[in-house]
């Protein structure tokens, strides 16, 4: 009996996906393991691995069909299943034409053959073949009127890259790249490089906006939960990659640098006034951003900021930068928090490479911490600031001990929440909400 293949949810935020390729036709075999289908997210592509040894029967939703999660795929026959499921009908089929036909060996051998495979036609096989791209290929391809059929790609199994796309267009203005909200990742092109960013746009104009800076070894991403809700509210946010992670193509070899480049992407963005949001790493570099900018600041919030004390969990800053597989990565992710998202063991590897690749985390990481200390402080910054600053932390965080905020200074109000661990933003997203409306 044919199974269904669904597609299951591959990031914590996901709701749909887009079929990229069939790595397996209707009739032939797989093993656990092996790739059937890669699966287009708003971030990356996915390659969805066989669970079991199996045969695909048929294909439900076509290359560049847009699926909802939970929605099916296609069908698939788990093989050992179908071995005995086989042996059983052709020994009910066998006897029945005995009784009519009188001759058993007749029967068997009519119920001996397979049924054979209806092949599925695809005449864009051969072109989806040529076409294997990423995500922000295929934003930037749309955007310049590229043909991807035309362009050579560099990536894994030649797929094509952003950089591949650019190239062919000969993209090198020191413009905007992107800007309709609601997209998915956006770019800036800054004197420093070109700068990734998530938007999360609302109607209402009653509020300031609201700039979110990640932590360490993190990206843009981790605050999708919050800044849905933060939206629905009526706040209107961006969310940069800080210079060494995600998508922006520049480095960060210390918080000052780093302070520089989201000071140079506010102007950019033209933001007269606006809140701070900075996790970790993000809130030392936040606390930096707004003594630079003063009271177009309307307010600071740090999340478990670094700078703060000397102590923190040093192998996991020198995990994060030397983390070679997706096993070590997931190890570091639960660290973090009490409640982290649910990703394959393919993404967690397609992670793991994109830090290995990059070799971006190594330098900051020794800038950050040395000998298993801090080596940031913004005790100094914060003395200098009159903007509204607040601190929350959660009470089961393992990165930075929660008891730090207490150098905060004694007129800064601090929030510690319960059942949270290092990431607010993961653990406890609507009271984080609560407290920034």
């Amino acid at each position: 009996m044919s199974k269904v293949l669904m597609l299951p949810r591959l990031g914590e935020t996901m709701e749909q996906g887009r079929v990229v390729t069939w790595l397996k036709q209707p009739g032939q075999s797989f093993v656990r393991g092996e790739t059937i289908v890669e699966i287009e997210t708003d971030k990356t592509i996915v390659e969805l691995p066989a669970l079991v040894d199996g045969v695909l029967r048929s294909i439900a939703a076509e290359e560049g069909a847009d699926v909802d999660v939970g929605a099916t795929l296609g069908h698939y026959d788990v093989i050992g299943e179908e071995r005995d499921a086989a042996s059983e009908e052709s020994a009910v089929v066998a006897g029945t034409r005995a009784e009519a036909e009188g001759s058993p060996a007749a029967a068997l051998k009519a119920t001996s053959q397979p049924p054979e495979a209806t092949p599925r036609t695809n005449v864009q096989s051969d072109v989806g073949e040529r076409m294997r791209a990423t995500p922000n290929a295929r934003r930037i391809a749309r955007r310049t009127g590229i043909d991807l059929v035309n362009v050579l790609g560099t990536g894994r199994r030649a797929r094509i890259q952003g950089a591949d796309v650019e190239a062919a267009a000969g993209i090198r203005a020191s413009t905007e790249v992107a800007t309709s909200p609601g997209a998915g990742v956006h770019y800036r092109n800054l004197c420093h490089g070109r700068i990734a960013f998530r938007e999360w746009g609302s109607t209402s104009r009653s509020n300031v906006p609201i700039v979110l800076l990640h932590g360490y070894g993190g990206d843009s991403q981790v605050w999708v939960a919050l800044a849905s809700q933060l939206q629905r509210a009526g706040r209107h946010l961006f969310a940069p990659d800080l210079p060494s992670h995600g998508a922006t193509d520049f480095d960060g070899t210390d918080p000052q640098a780093i302070a520089d480049a989201i000071v140079a992407f506010v102007n950019d963005l033209q933001l007269d006034t606006f809140e701070l949001v900075g996790h970790s790493l993000g809130g030392a570099i936040a606390t930096k951003v707004a003594v630079i900018l003063g009271h177009r600041v309307a307010r600071l919030t740090l999340l478990a900021p670094a700078g703060l004390g000397s102590e923190i969990d040093g192998d996991f800053i020198e995990g994060m930068a030397r983390v070679t597989h997706g096993g070590g990565l997931a190890h570091l992710l639960r660290r973090i928090a009490m409640t982290t998202p649910l990703l394959s063991a393919t993404q967690l590897d397609q992670m793991a490479a994109s830090i290995r690749e990059r070799e971006a985390l190594a330098p900051l990481s020794r800038r950050l911490v040395s000998n298993g200390r801090q080596q940031v402080d913004i005790g100094s910054d914060l003395a200098v600031l009159s903007i509204p600053v607040c601190v929350i932390w959660g009470l089961e965080d393992k990165i930075i001990p929660w008891n730090q905020a207490t150098c905060a200074g004694s007129a800064i109000p601090v929030y510690f929440l319960p059942q949270c661990g290092h990431m607010p933003q993961w653990d406890q997203p609507h009271k984080l909400a609560e407290l920034l409306s």
